[in-house]
């Protein structure tokens, strides 16, 4: 295992195999099965705050999956058919609102969380955490930093992003 990652499960041989949890440093985490070390049979890699990905492996290969955002929303891929969320026929309603329907008027909906999370005045909601341009940094909603954007996504931000 590469530094920093960690493992919780079943082994045999000295190798990974049977039920497990694989952590990664970056956070994210793989729960399910492994043969010689490798993702083996059903198993979903868990991104942190932003859904997961379930699948069916075969020697650390996607036999089959698909991802779930952490609203619940599954995404479905063009090939497999019609995706209702942000469609062509303009309808851009977040996936909140095609659950719970539009908010009444004068309570408009900015964000897929209602009400949207605060950010700090003059920065811009990235929806992992907020872009402050003068630092040219983004930071997790509580503050943390996260990130420098390069210079193509820095400016898609500035002119594409909520602004607090």
């Amino acid at each position: 295992m590469s530094l920093g990652a960690e493992y919780e499960g079943e082994m045999k041989n000295g190798r990974m195999e049977g039920k497990g949890k694989y952590t990664f440093p970056s956070g994210t985490v793989y729960v399910g099965q492994f043969l010689d070390g490798e993702f083996h049979g059903e198993g979903t890699l868990e991104y942190p705050g932003c859904g997961e990905y379930r699948a069916t492996w075969k020697h650390g290969k996607v036999v089959e999956g698909h991802y779930v955002f952490s609203d619940g929303l599954k995404y479905t891929d063009p090939a497999e058919g019609e995706w209702d969320y942000c469609v062509a026929n303009g309808d851009r309603r977040f996936y909140s609102e095609h659950v719970s329907s539009l908010r009444p008027a004068g309570d408009s909906q900015l964000t897929d969380a209602h009400p949207p999370v605060r950010i700090p005045a003059g920065t811009y909601d990235t929806g992992d955490g907020y872009f402050h341009e003068a630092e040219q940094k983004v930071y997790d909603y509580d503050g943390n930093f996260l990130r420098e954007p390069s210079a193509e996504e820095a400016k898609w931000i500035a002119t594409k992003c909520r602004m607090g």
